[in-house]
């Protein structure tokens, strides 16, 4: 937003160079975007009048133009806009001129000289209007400085505004804020109206939606003369960057930019019975608006209408059918408030944002239409010969409360970590405009009802914080432990680091998936990876469902690298997933999942080539779990999809099931464009992170040399080895220090439907070696327990 600083001199002392307010307006909160003097660099351009008009012989969309600065000297220039008259007064660039990035010169064009030119808001730096002339107002002196004359030796505030303060969007709002940080007074406009004795109103005003517009006032204003506003108001407008129109609309604008509540004018000869009706919109009605759309009405959309017919989007934009044209004679003057969001949907329905809609849907003052009303009339009579009725139709049924607020100054110094006098505290919130009763420990503070962002106890704290200064709070680092990263946080990081280490490449992919991506792994109807949530608005069907499962986007980044010709592939992924809830929020979990395909060990003279298969990844997650400090995971076979039915099993720690291993399923790979053969994993890291041990204790190396014996179990085919090789570790212990299975034999000298394993056991204690009798007993007190639990037989 912007704000002259010359209009700002109107109400408040500035006693301060710019640089100093704009360096408090930072520090309390109000930021300076940018400082704009947009006279600096525009010399020699002055006020002309048109004389005449006429077509350039040389061009069909260029005229010459005739115009005269100071008594009769006169000059011509060639002209491409056509948006003046003869007789307006325009700014004329003379030859020599400077403007922004420009030198005039006489120049001929398409064979006919132009000495200077015709210049634009957007040349002159007052507008982004550049298709046509800029018009100055009737009354500017001819042969004077455009400079002085359009106020561009003002200075201009570009400012940040937040949502949250509505009351410094207008030159008053930001005076008051100018006035409390240097402790001057500030001057509201003197508003004197005249009004007509003889003069009844003949306005009726009808709210049918007193919520979507809880107050509506309304002003008739009759005899008016419309014509360009005032140089003076113009001048104003232009600098805050509005195009003046005519004294009557430019009114309106003005006591916007002023008051900061916006105002609308409506012909009363387009109103029908005088009557305004606030209504929604009914089904199927249609407004053609002030900007020539033609637009389809929603029905939660907040009109001005008459009996009729509508009239306008309420807070956003009036109808072309009611606008003040140069032939009105008496207006509706509106001054309402309308429920924020209500308008604030309604021009993003529309995309129709405008100064009115920015204001309104952050929340406007209720409690300042009579005075913005009243000053706009006023205003109305000076500049266009108005006569105001005395009656104002004011409907306010249900009066919006002011906020109370009790204070502790106590508990402001204890938040600022300084300490601010309760008086000084008191003076702070009365500088603003806040009502304010000194109390036994307490402020009680009346919050007006331009300031809806002042509700807690914590907003006054912050006022007088960035009123006493906030460069004068101390800087304190903030309590608590010291910043770092949690257990789950660590072991995330150094999981990542060892699959990289064991040559997995890391792969990032979205968080969204397809919904037959779930239908390609081949998932049966009850599987928990089926519980997707489905976006509201995807961008597309391929990214319309939270991810369940991390494989099928992995299985694409395979196939994408397998199709570039990479002859071997490792990817992995630590990532959440997202499954529906009961909650209104997705259960969410992390989980690890890798894909593997092509070759492992690609072809060398030392060797031949290795794939990538189950024993492979099987390999990967052991020694990933074994460097996590955990006990060796433990593999059952698993028939479930995407994977193999006779190549895939569980992944156990302890007796908690974590995820799946094996190599997938062909017709999953022929889904995904995958080379047959591809293998795959996905586990839970959730209770795996649970698992991970404290801090891990060096432990001394025995000084005694292991005991190695071999020991062969002859078993039933279906039982696993894993399953043998932990009851030996368990029935072994603590001799028994590593097992490892070295041979399984299946052959004629076998019952049928059972195999031989082999397994070498190291044996060790800490305080002597073991001597073959000690070897023996523990030998003795496995294979009873392999007996028991595996039904399983020494081999001999």
């Amino acid at each position: 937003m912007k704000v002259s600083l010359e209009w700002l001199r109107d109400y408040v002392d500035i006693d301060v160079t710019s640089a100093r307010l704009v360096e408090l307006l930072d520090l309390s909160g109000t930021k300076v975007e940018a400082v704009h003097q947009p006279g600096r660099n525009v010399r020699g351009v002055v006020v002309a009048e048109v004389l005449a008009i006429r077509d350039h012989p040389n061009a069909d969309n260029l005229t010459m133009v005739e115009v005269r600065l100071d008594g009769d000297v006169t000059q011509e220039v060639v002209c491409g806009a056509r948006n003046f008259s003869v007789g307006d007064r325009v700014p004329l660039a003379t030859v020599g001129a400077q403007l922004p990035g420009l030198r005039v010169s006489e120049r001929k064009i398409r064979g006919q000289i132009s000495r200077g030119m015709l210049c634009s808001g957007m040349e002159l730096g007052v507008s982004k209007d550049h298709l046509g002339i800029l018009v100055l107002p009737p009354d500017a002196p001819l042969g004077s400085d455009v400079v002085a004359s359009l106020g561009l030796d003002d200075t201009i505030l570009e400012l940040e505004i937040t949502l949250n303060r509505p009351d410094c969007m207008s030159h008053i709002g930001v005076a008051r804020e100018i006035a409390a940080l240097l402790g001057q007074g500030l001057q509201l406009p003197h508003v004197e109206l005249k009004p007509s004795d003889d003069l009844a109103s003949p306005v009726r005003v009808v709210i049918e939606d007193p919520d979507g517009c809880p107050r509506y006032l309304a002003r008739y204003v009759t005899d008016l003369s419309v014509a360009p506003s005032p140089q003076w108001m113009a001048t104003r407008l232009l600098a805050c960057g509005l195009r003046p129109i005519s004294n009557v609309v430019d009114v309106t604008n003005y006591v916007l930019l002023e008051l900061g509540h916006p105002l609308h004018a409506f012909d009363r000869a387009s109103v029908a019975d005088d009557t305004i009706v606030v209504r929604r919109a009914r089904d199927g009605e249609r407004l053609t608006t002030l900007d020539g759309r033609e637009r389809d009405l929603h029905p939660e959309d907040l009109l001005i209408a008459d009996p009729e017919r509508a009239l306008g989007m309420a807070g956003v934009m009036g109808g072309a059918d009611s606008e003040v044209g140069d032939t009105t004679t008496s207006v509706i003057l509106e001054a309402a408030y309308f429920d924020p969001s209500s308008i604030a949907f309604t021009a993003r329905r529309h995309q129709l944002r405008t100064e009115a809609s920015a204001r309104f849907e952050r929340g406007t003052d209720p409690e300042v239409l009579p005075f913005a009303a009243a000053r706009a009339a006023q205003l109305m009579a000076e500049v266009a010969g108005g006569n105001v009725a005395d009656q104002e139709h004011d409907h306010y049924p249900r009066p919006i409360e002011r906020a109370s607020i009790a204070l502790r100054p106590a508990r402001t110094d204890s938040i600022l970590g300084v300490t601010v006098p309760a008086e000084e505290q008191a003076w702070h919130l009365r500088s603003i405009g806040l009502e304010v009763e000194e109390g036994d420990g307490t402020i009680a503070v009346t919050v007006p009802t331009r300031r809806p962002d002042l509700i807690r106890e914590i907003d006054l704290v912050e006022e007088v914080a960035r009123l006493h200064g906030l460069d004068k709070l101390p800087s304190t680092l903030p309590s608590g432990p010291a910043g770092g990263l949690d257990v789950v946080q660590s072991a995330e990081r150094r999981l990542r680091s060892i699959l990289a280490d064991l040559g997995v490449w890391e792969a990032w992919t979205p968080s969204l998936i397809a919904p037959r991506d779930l239908d390609a792994l081949g998932l049966a109807a009850q599987h928990p990876a089926r519980a997707a949530l489905r976006i509201w608005n995807p961008m597309s069907e391929e990214e319309s469902v939270m991810r369940t499962t991390l494989l099928p986007s992995l299985l694409k980044a395979v196939a994408l690298n397998q199709a570039q010709r990479a002859e071997g592939v490792a990817l992995f992924e630590v990532a959440r997933v997202y499954l529906a809830s009961n909650d209104l929020l997705a259960d969410e979990s992390l989980v690890l999942s890798a894909v593997f395909g092509g070759r492992r060990v690609p072809q060398r003279w030392l060797g031949s080539a290795r794939r990538w298969d189950f024993y492979g990844a099987k390999g990967i997650l052991e020694a990933a779990f074994s460097a996590l400090g955990l006990e060796d995971p433990r593999f059952r076979s698993v028939k479930v999809m995407p994977f193999h039915p006779t190549r895939a099993a569980s992944v156990m720690l302890g007796d908690t099931a974590l995820g799946a291993v094996g190599e997938l399923h062909p017709d999953v790979c022929e889904r995904f464009e995958v080379e047959p053969g591809a293998v795959g994993f996905e586990l839970a890291l959730g209770p795996l992170f649970d698992a991970l041990p404290g801090r891990l204790k060096a432990q001394e190396l025995s000084r005694y040399p292991a005991t190695l014996i071999d020991l062969a179990v002859v078993v039933d085919e279906r039982v696993a080895a894993g399953a043998v090789q932990e009851v030996i570790r368990k029935a072994g212990a603590p001799e028994v220090v590593s097992v490892r299975l070295f041979d399984v034999y299946v052959g004629e000298q076998l019952p049928e439907g059972s195999r031989s394993l082999a397994f070498a056991l190291e044996l060790r204690r800490p305080d002597r070696t073991m001597t073959d009798e000690e070897a023996m007993a523990v030998r003795d007190r496995i294979l009873p327990a392999v007996q028991e639990r595996t039904g399983g037989k020494l081999r001999t």
